[in-house]
């Protein structure tokens, strides 16, 4: 299985959704750039197919569903906001919950299912994620005949992990925007101190670019069970800052040829090691 050439497809794909932006204006373009990668996909699949019988289920088990969970989530993700009420916040809190509620009964209607997700089980794998034992009388088999699938690109369940992982998705920007509603500064702490607990990034963008994909890429924020788009937009929220275009800022990273790849991160490292030495210095040797 080429895992290189999907990684690579994936990125390209997040740069890209990156650059558009998230105004709910560009949906359809969104839409547009998530098929064309989900049909490049396809086509691959077509034109090499499998040489074992665990390249297939891997493929339909966890690749697949993680390109088509972005076209999940943005059909979700657009329906929801969509619905969202004008009127109190206590409206829309209230609204926000009973989407909760309505994630949580899709959870409770596939419980075996989700819960062999979640524990990412692998007893059952041959009968649902192998294309000859696709049982076409199964719902939602097909992916809702999405356009870019055709005979010979669906499994029993690889439709059902897209939308696991799409409502996972879902849920936190829920939670997060019910959160939002109810951030009040207390009056009593002065405006200057607010001010002052906010951390805004002043450096390179392309410095933070590097980071951003040094912990994507250890997989040190919940256990790599995320994206890099979900790195870059906690930076973002964090930092105070607009990473737009990170895909290409991190492709110039690749384009360094007389400077390391890891520039920033070599340069955090080099200063670390002097801070670290020259404290050395002043330590009593009893308390070495």
């Amino acid at each position: 299985m080429d895992t290189e050439f999907f990684d690579t497809l994936y990125y390209k794909l997040e740069g890209e959704l990156i650059d558009l932006g998230n105004d709910v204006a560009l949906y359809s373009a969104r839409l547009a750039a998530i098929s064309r990668a989900l049909k490049v996909l396809r086509d691959r699949v077509e034109t090499n197919g499998f040489l074992m019988d665990w390249e297939e289920v891997m493929f339909f088990k966890f690749v697949k569903p993680r390109f088509y969970m972005l076209y999940i989530y943005e059909v979700e993700l657009y329906n929801l906001i969509s619905g969202v009420p004008r009127g109190t916040d206590d409206m829309v809190k209230d609204y926000y919950l009973s989407e909760l509620a309505f994630i949580k009964r899709f959870y409770s209607q596939h419980s075996f299912l989700y819960d062999y997700y979640q524990r990412e089980e692998g007893a059952m794998d041959d009968t649902f994620f192998l294309r000859r034992n696709l049982d076409g009388l199964l719902p939602d088999v097909a992916g809702a005949g999405h356009g870019v699938f055709s005979d010979g690109f669906s499994t029993n369940q690889d439709y059902n992990f897209a939308k696991f992982r799409a409502l996972e998705k879902l849920q936190d920007y829920i939670i997060e925007r019910i959160s939002l509603i109810y951030i009040r500064p207390e009056p009593v702490i002065p405006e200057v101190l607010l001010s002052r607990g906010k951390l805004k990034w002043t450096d390179e963008k392309i410095k933070l670019v590097e980071l951003a994909y040094g912990i994507f890429l250890s997989g040190s924020v919940n256990n790599g069970k995320l994206e890099i788009a979900d790195v870059v937009h906690w930076l973002e929220q964090s930092l105070g800052i607009d990473l737009g275009g990170a895909y290409r800022k991190f492709i110039s990273i690749g384009r360094r040829k007389n400077l390391s790849y890891t520039k920033y991160l070599d340069e955090m490292r080099e200063k670390i090691l002097i801070y670290i030495n020259e404290k050395d210095k002043y330590v009593p040797r009893s308390f070495k």
